[in-house]
């Protein structure tokens, strides 16, 4: 017992330098600062209290400012399939690697474990973070991996959105807030980029977004309002 204690406390703590690895790569070291490290320590509590506490806290949607955007979606659907995935993966995996390393096997396993909470995680995101329009300014999420806040008089038009490829590579200058699995409602087409925040800290500029709703045309039609009063 007090064997795979330890070995959980290792792999935590491979978890949290790999983590820390991963921010290094992707922004410049001249960047590394007190913000970014303390934006990967938030990162790490998000997937924790997504996936185990909010359970406890029922949705708070204010239907005129929030537009859920999960419930005509797949991510349901390839939330199960990843779960169940894991799952039998790591089950399996791990009583392979025990034979040979107890140490390796709990590694694995807690890795495991891990991808499991971020996937229930991102899940409940993407329900408790809908889409948001203020008065002046609209909030386009996917759940807890990325948003953008896009000014209302910022929007240069918008068009439905042309059908996408599940093999299609990412248009640079465009963010799509939905799962390639998914098919694409409308883009917002801007007059000026905006910046993107990603889960990792990485962030780049767009001219236009992707996105869906559970009622597009409700949204719209308060853009519209908004711009129009604007």
């Amino acid at each position: 017992m007090v064997n795979d204690i330890i070995y959980i406390a290792i792999t935590l703590a491979i978890i949290f330098i790999a983590t820390l690895s991963i921010y290094v790569l992707w922004i410049r070291p001249h960047a590394m600062s007190k913000r970014l490290v303390l934006h990967a320590v938030l990162r790490e509590f998000r997937v924790i209290y997504y996936s185990l506490f909010i359970w406890f806290k029922p949705p708070n949607v204010d239907t005129e400012r929030d537009f859920t955007y999960h419930k005509d979606s797949q991510i349901k659907t390839i939330i199960i399939l990843c779960l169940i995935l894991i799952t039998v993966e790591g089950t399996l995996f791990h009583f392979l690697l025990h034979q040979w390393s107890s140490i390796a096997a709990w590694i694995f396993t807690i890795l495991h474990i891990y991808g499991l909470l971020y996937m229930i995680g991102f899940y409940n995101s993407v329900r408790y973070l809908p889409h948001k329009l203020e008065q002046d300014a609209l909030l386009i999420r996917l759940g807890y991996q990325s948003s953008i806040t896009v000014a209302v008089d910022n929007i240069e038009s918008i068009k439905h959105a042309k059908a996408g490829d599940l093999f299609e590579k990412e248009v640079k200058h465009t963010y799509d807030s939905l799962l390639k699995i998914d098919s694409p409602q409308y883009e917002i087409f801007l007059k000026q980029p905006v910046q993107v925040k990603g889960f990792f800290g990485k962030q780049r500029l767009v001219n236009s977004v992707v996105f869906r709703a559970d009622q597009p045309e409700k949204l719209l039609e308060s853009i519209r309002e908004r711009q129009t009063d604007g």
